[in-house]
């Protein structure tokens, strides 16, 4: 099994059913007469191959998005004028669809979202026309004259996301690329069409292997064209590895490989490595590489898959560059089960090697340590976390029950600890505690905190729940030791840098707390709310409210408690009447809440009281009450 970047072609007859209708045997030869005398020498002038026939129409690839346009435009000119002398009833008209993207071959076949885009492309033709992706505008717009039709944003059945889709208008400039057919040799025919195809696609296939790394394999992503400029160290995205499995474990072993990769990258401050939360964005999405590229403003992308069967794995990855055009590496892992950790390393050593040749390899070895000999351990510390960030109660319940579990396993497992620090500093924190006592929470998460630590001191993750655990008992400056030495272990986790930011607003290091949000929305430009949320308290305290009014408006879903932050930003802007109804859109969900309960907590948290009591007094501004009752 192979994934590749392709120029995917989906062609149709329009109306097939009804010419069959009406006349099944004519409709038929017509068809194959297109076939073998236009669209087939068409094809292999222009380095195409026929992957499969289905019935009225076939899917076909080509290594070139710009000869795949060219096959296209000519064979909808060359149609047209070969209907000329047909009745209007009995033409045979075709419709054209065209997308870049990626592929899985395999056994002759080529499947994916690329392809199913495609198809649904091709279905937005008009009859004789040619649909194509926006991606696919893009590469063709400096190189051929063409006209096109914006048809903007549509949803098509099955793809999550919009497409942006144009036509080409079948104009004169269409008409000028038109050309001679080429003559082919005479084929030996077994009086099937398709029989020839499959023998004309097998021979491409094995010439296409010739694999050329000086040329590119599609358009090259420019600089200026990124939404976001690229970093000024190695710059890479690991997308989440797509599940071939027949099981049903829910992704947690694809999500857990790629994840890992990325955790092992992260370590090396000669990268720039994109956060999870962001990679995974695109997990399940029909997206081209190049847009990803674009809207990370990175220069390298990992895609995977991984395919479990009984005992054996099969990982297969491809190292892409985006502005360079090529894929600069594949490999296929084929290995047991319990080799899944060296595949990790072994991918990550590639990479490594690729990107920054000079590192230091003692290093990477350090950095390489396998976390656990218990594969069912692995498991469940991935699906305790999974639980974890829904943020429910409930979900946290079943994150330390499944992280409880791993450890029976493996009671060295040091991000199993690490899992159960967050199950009980959110006890402390928001009273998620099942039928524990909440008192005892805080005590547990320095004791799980100070675990994970001690089996794996170069974890980034436990400095970072142990810092946590730090700041909530109030000891502010070993709290930010602790969240600068995971942030030096791990220079590109996001979470880390953005969580840090609470010490500092009460240290009033605001501005410094503004700076480390922001290096972590461009770690992660596809990141969770609660970013923005963090940015937005520590603008404000920094004293940037049009900046923080700017920050939490543009959270997707706001949690209720946020509003707190917002109703302040619009008393020191003056906007007195839209903070009298976010707090009382913020009291309609949470009615007893009062300048009581805000100042117990954060009682003794701000190193300066004006700062707490500041935020009070625009709480109070607003219309937040100071009592119950009140």
């Amino acid at each position: 099994m192979k994934r590749r970047l392709a120029a995917i072609l989906a062609i149709d007859v329009v109306g097939y059913s009804r010419l069959m209708g009406r006349d099944e045997a004519g409709t038929l030869a017509a068809l194959k007469a297109h076939r073998t005398e236009l669209i087939e020498p068409k094809a292999a002038q222009y380095g195409g191959q026929t992957i499969k026939l289905m019935g009225d129409g076939a899917l076909m690839e080509f290594a070139s998005v710009v000869d795949a346009v060219r096959f296209a435009v000519e064979v909808q000119c060359a149609m047209r004028d070969r209907n000329v002398d047909v009745a209007a009833e009995q033409r045979i008209e075709f419709r054209v669809g065209i997308n870049v993207g990626d592929v899985i071959a395999e056994d002759g076949d080529i499947h994916g979202d690329g392809v199913n885009v495609a198809a649904r492309i091709e279905a937005l033709a008009r009859p004789g026309g040619i649909c194509i992706r926006r991606n696919v505008r893009n590469q063709v717009r400096d190189k051929l004259d063409l006209d096109l039709e914006d048809m903007g944003e549509i949803e098509v059945k099955n793809i999550e996301r919009p497409i942006r889709a144009f036509q080409i208008v079948m104009n004169e400039k269409a008409a000028a690329f038109a050309t001679a057919l080429v003559a082919q040799p005479p084929k030996k025919r077994s009086g099937q069409w398709w029989a020839a195809v499959a023998v004309l696609s097998l021979a491409m296939i094995f010439g296409a292997a010739w694999w050329q790394p000086w040329a590119p394999e599609f358009q090259p992503v420019q600089a200026a064209e990124m939404e976001r400029p690229l970093p000024d160290r190695p710059s890479i995205a690991v997308l989440a590895f797509d599940d071939l499995s027949q099981g049903a474990d829910q992704g947690y072993l694809s999500d857990a490989i790629s994840e890992e990769v990325i955790n092992k990258l992260s370590r090396f401050s000669e990268f720039f490595v994109i956060a999870r939360s962001s990679s995974f964005f695109y997990k399940g999405k029909a997206t081209d590489v190049r847009d990803i590229a674009t809207e990370l403003g990175i220069r390298y992308l990992l895609q995977g898959s991984q395919q479990k069967a009984d005992d054996r794995l099969r990982v297969s990855v491809q190292l892409i560059d985006a502005t360079a055009g090529n894929h600069i590496w594949a490999e296929t892992y084929d290995r047991d089960l319990a080799d899944i950790f060296a595949v990790q390393d072994e991918i990550t050593r590639t990479i490594v090697a690729t990107l920054a040749q000079n590192l230091n390899l003692a290093e990477f070895d350090r950095l390489l340590r396998q976390p656990t000999d218990s594969l069912t351990a692995y498991e469940l510390v991935n699906r305790s976390r999974a639980e974890r960030l829904k943020f429910t109660p409930e979900g946290h319940e079943e994150a330390k029950r499944l992280a409880e579990k791993a450890l029976e396993l493996d009671p060295s497992y040091s991000e199993a600890y690490f899992s159960l620090t967050w199950v009980h500093i959110n006890c402390f924190r928001w009273g998620w505690c099942g039928p524990r006592p909440r008192e005892t929470a805080l005590d547990l998460a320095f004791e799980t905190a100070r675990k994970a630590v001690e089996l794996d001191p170069y974890s980034h993750l436990a400095h970072w729940a142990l810092a946590n655990a730090t700041t909530q008992s109030g000891d502010l400056e070993q709290a930010v030791v602790e969240y600068d030495r995971a942030i030096a272990l791990n220079i590109n986790s996001a979470s880390v840098l953005v969580d840090s930011t609470e010490p500092l607003v009460f240290l009033g290091r605001a501005n410094d707390a503004v700076s480390r949000a922001k290096s972590a929305i461009r770690l992660s430009p596809h990141h969770p709310d609660w970013y923005l949320w963090s940015l937005g308290w520590a603008q404000y305290f920094a004293g940037d409210y049009e900046g923080g009014l700017a920050s939490l408006l543009s959270m997707s879903n706001m949690p209720n408690m946020a509003n707190r932050t917002l109703a302040a930003l619009y008393v020191r802007l003056g906007r007195m009447d839209e903070a009298r109804a976010t707090i009382d859109a913020f009291l309609a969900e949470t009615p007893d809440y009062t300048i009581e309960k805000q100042w117990w907590s954060l009682e003794g948290k701000f190193r300066d009281p004006k700062n707490a009591e500041r935020f009070i007094d625009d709480l109070r501004t607003a219309g937040l009450p100071e009592g119950v009752g009140e």
